[in-house]
């Protein structure tokens, strides 16, 4: 198993309009922003950045899919095949609106627990995974831009500079292991 090393170069600034220009300019010159760290959301960053919508509207569908399919065979199978009830003489294989509330419920639960695992597994919330923080302060007052260098046509001084004339207080360069 060969792990691949990157090297990031870093852009560290103090205040977030100064992020946000500099993420622009990024875009504008046609230097992908490989990831951005903020100590909490910047509105209008992903639009920076140039990330796309997410398919989590399509996950939590078939989630709440598997929910309303669970709910429907465990009251069809407890009502016909395990437990079967005569009431009013009615047959027992139609869909009873008294169990709306209980499909309805399963859906709620399976879409809720399907994205709260889904949201862990993507942000790879691991319990007692040990966080690769750039700079401790990027959780605190920090943004940081990290750019791909292995990837780039321009130079690291170029990018670098470009950063430092956008408001950045420091770059920094640093080999990450994916």
């Amino acid at each position: 198993m060969s792990n691949k090393t990157n090297n990031m170069l870093y852009g560290i600034y103090d205040d977030a309009d100064q992020f946000l220009k500099s993420a622009y300019k990024m875009k504008d010159m046609g230097v992908p922003v490989e990831d951005c760290y903020t100590p909490h959301p910047v509105h209008g960053i992903e639009k920076a950045v140039g990330i796309k919508r997410t398919r989590l509207t399509i996950a939590a569908f078939l989630c709440g899919l598997t929910g309303t399919i669970s709910a429907v065979t465990l009251e069809m199978y407890t009502n016909i095949f395990d437990w079967p009830m005569n009431i009013g003489g009615k047959p027992n294989g139609g869909y009873v609106p008294a169990f709306i509330p209980v499909t309805f419920e399963l859906t709620v639960l399976f879409t809720a627990f399907g994205m709260m695992i889904l949201f862990f597994y993507r942000n790879r919330m691991v319990h007692g995974q040990r966080e690769k923080l750039v700079d401790l302060r990027q959780t605190d007052d920090l943004y940081i831009i990290a750019i791909n260098m292995d990837e780039q046509h321009h130079s690291r001084e170029e990018i670098a500079g470009v950063m430092m004339q956008n408001g950045a207080i420091e770059t920094r360069e640093k080999g990450v292991s994916k």
